[in-house]
């Protein structure tokens, strides 16, 4: 193949794109593209041809590992191609908008994962610290995406967001088997692993949680520990129930009794009951003998050294004459349970499977088998094909172990069938009383910033909300869902924030909105002067970093410092006209060099709750709108931000159009000495 150099320019891959568009090239010409160059003795054209041939069909999955390996395609040409994929995916997938995400916490092998899976619910992390078992993991599920690991060390703002918490938090400190240490473990520190659960939910705003762990948490420390829990989670914000259930009534003769806790943010819930109730027992019992499947030659026998200290496991003195081999070999499919002390006989069950426990035996075609790998996640509802899947790749004794410390498939996703049936109900209640309010909100008009919230979650009824939404760029016949609810957050203690979700045909958006109420009569000029931001000198020191001696000069603007002068026109404070001429320079210069800075933050916010959009409604004395104007939030600050900053005749600053101000008021009381940013919002309606 020739070099690119040696083919004609106009037949190169590049001219041809930008000549006859992308339908003129193949594959590998727009791959050759992006990687813009070949290696030593091979093209750009023909590296290309062979990453396409390699992963053919699979190419839009391919992983940067996968990529590395071919040769010729170091780390940046992989990260290249990476990037791109993620870029078209992110845009050209249509997302599943009814859809619940979950993070999958203390995940083991994923049996909690897989119950939701199950369900329709998409996995988007997991935290594991257990190398086997994260490998097993992988393998399960095909998981190539980051671990977040040992979930102490967990940054809460590194976390995606997502809707579901599961996690089957460590039980070893609450168990029987373990020490009894509990919510106080000083040792390992697991038994604190339910409070860094608190502190992922309470951050991430999570809505619902599943939570497993073993039964004798339920009396730890004469039911402290529980009541700890319990009131940690209610501080949280969250309303919980829990109960003890038994992994053989839901699907599988395995015997293990765990305490399940269900929980749901209180705010969700608004005036509603958390009516939610634990799914019934199956009436119809599981056969052992549709899990003891294995084919794998696990014949326990004479042959092996360990069965000879089974022989005298037999004559103990919790056994002797109780039972014998050849008695035991007559009951087909007889379980047996070779405790630490007394033997245990089972009929269609399974003992517990258990973290360290691997003495199980069972009788078929007069043998004793033992219990294996296969039929232990079988036993722990993961199905035949990813038991077979593990057990074509891991050891046995990895598997044992793992599905000793798994989550109950089939328990678990009765439990989240009955979480999502809940989270239906709990959707149409809150619709039917949204469609009531939203009524009267036409009718009685707006009387607070929740007849917003009542008329966009309305929108196909309401024309103020239609408008709105136009106005916002949306075409109306593609808006398939609006929901919107009051947020609280950076500027929730100044403004009225309301998040919007709007749910298309291909995609969701979702939109931070200001509101600014203005009552004004019908008769006069608009107007309306209106708080947007006021905090103490110090927070915005901390925000600006403003210098201490222009901390000082704002602080003796705000009162929090008394005048230095004499005969100041307030004794509390001093006006910007009675500061000394070095003074008002060194606060003019700071103001001017951060112009942009504090106006973007006095009027937009910061982060993940800042406004996108500014609602500006002025009403009469009915409440009825007689005026509106939404713009975008980078209209805003530039319409109220841009121009010089001075000295207003009342003697406070103006910024632009903002005016930055002692807060005053409040009774005398100390908040009155609070730095406080004013608009006159009216002022949007008139600019295009």
């Amino acid at each position: 193949m020739p070099k690119i150099k040696d083919i004609p320019k106009v037949e190169r891959p590049r001219e041809r794109l930008l000549q006859k568009g992308a339908n003129a090239l193949s594959k590998t010409d727009l791959l050759a593209i992006l990687l813009g160059s070949g290696i030593k003795g091979v093209n750009v054209e023909e590296l290309s041809t062979q990453i396409i041939n390699k992963f053919g069909k699979n190419f839009l999955n391919v992983s940067i590992k996968d990529l590395t390996s071919v040769k010729g395609i170091g780390e940046v040409k992989a990260l290249q191609i990476h990037s791109a994929i993620e870029l078209v995916k992110r845009f050209d997938e249509p997302k599943n908008t009814n859809q619940l995400t979950f993070m999958d916490f203390c995940a083991g092998v994923g049996g909690g994962r897989l119950a939701l899976d199950n369900l329709g619910m998409q996995c988007v992390g997991f935290s594991e610290i257990d190398e086997n078992a994260e490998k097993t993991y992988r393998l399960l599920f095909n998981d190539k995406g980051k671990n977040y690991g040992d979930l102490t060390k967990i940054n809460a703002d590194k976390l995606p967001d997502f809707d579901v918490m599961i996690a089957g938090f460590p039980c070893q400190a609450f168990s029987v088997l373990g020490k009894r240490q509990g919510i106080y473990d000083k040792v390992q520190k697991k038994g604190e692993i339910i409070f860094h659960l608190i502190e992922f939910l309470i951050a991430k705003s999570v809505k619902f949680f599943i939570f497993e762990n073993v039964k004798g948490l339920i009396g730890h420390d004469n039911g402290l520990t529980l009541k700890i829990i319990l009131d940690e989670l209610d501080k949280a914000g969250y309303f919980v129930k829990w109960q003890m259930l038994n992994s053989i009534d839901y699907g599988t003769p395995q015997m293990r009794e765990r305490i399940y806790f269900v929980g749901v943010k209180k705010e969700l819930l608004g005036d509603n009951n958390f009516d939610f109730d634990f799914p019934q027992k199956l009436t119809k019992k599981s056969n052992v003998t549709d899990f003891l499947i294995d084919n794998v030659e696990l014949d326990f026998n004479d042959k092996q050294q360990t069965y000879k200290t089974f022989q005298r496991y037999l004559e103990n003195k919790y056994n002797k004459d109780k039972f014998s081999v050849a008695e035991l070999l007559k009951e087909e499919n007889l379980v047996i349970d070779t405790r630490q002390s007394d033997l245990r006989k089972y009929y269609n069950r399974v003992p517990t499977l258990r973290l360290g426990r691997h003495g199980i035996l069972y009788v078929r075609n007069g043998k004793f088998r033992k219990l294996s790998g296969y039929e232990s996640f079988l036993l722990q509802g993961f199905g035949k094909e990813k038991a077979q899947k593990a057990r074509d790749n891991i050891l046995d004794i990895h598997l044992l172990k793992q599905a000793g410390n798994a989550m109950t498939v089939s328990t678990v996703q009765a439990i989240a069938a009955k979480v999502l049936k809940f989270i239906n109900n709990l959707e149409m209640v809150n619709m039917n009383k949204k469609q009531k309010i939203g009524s009267k909100t036409a009718k009685d008009g707006f009387k607070n910033e929740l007849g917003v919230v009542d008329a966009f979650n309305c929108w196909k009824t309401n024309d103020s909300a239609q408008k709105w939404l136009m106005a916002m760029d949306y075409h109306l016949e593609d808006i398939e869902h609006v929901e919107a609810h009051q947020i609280s957050g950076y500027k929730a203690d100044v403004q009225v924030e309301i998040k919007i979700s709007i749910k298309l045909k291909h995609l969701t958006d979702v939109q931070n909105l200001q509101v600014k109420l203005v009552t004004n009569d019908e008769d006069k000029k608009l107007s309306g002067k209106n708080q947007i931001d006021k905090r103490w000198v110090e927070t915005y020191q901390e925000l600006w970093n403003i210098p201490k001696n222009v901390v000082k000069i704002l602080k003796h603007f705000t009162g929090e410092l008394p005048p230095h002068i004499d005969n100041a026109r307030d004794p509390r404070r001093m006006f910007i006209n009675e500061l000394s001429q070095q003074d008002r320079v060194a606060l003019f210069d700071f103001l001017k060099a951060n112009q942009l800075l504090i106006v973007s933050d006095i009027l937009k916010g910061r982060g993940k709750l800042a406004a996108e959009w500014m609602l500006v409604i002025v009403r009469n004395r009915d409440y009825k709108i007689t005026h509106w104007a939404l713009k975008s939030i980078n209209v805003v600050c530039n319409f109220f931000g841009n121009g010089e900053i001075e000295i207003s005749p009342q003697g406070s600053i103006k910024i632009g159009k903002i005016l930055m101000q002692r807060k005053g008021g409040d009774g005398g009381r100390p908040s009155a000495n609070m730095l406080q940013f004013n608009i006159d919002p009216t002022k949007l309606i008139d600019i295009m």
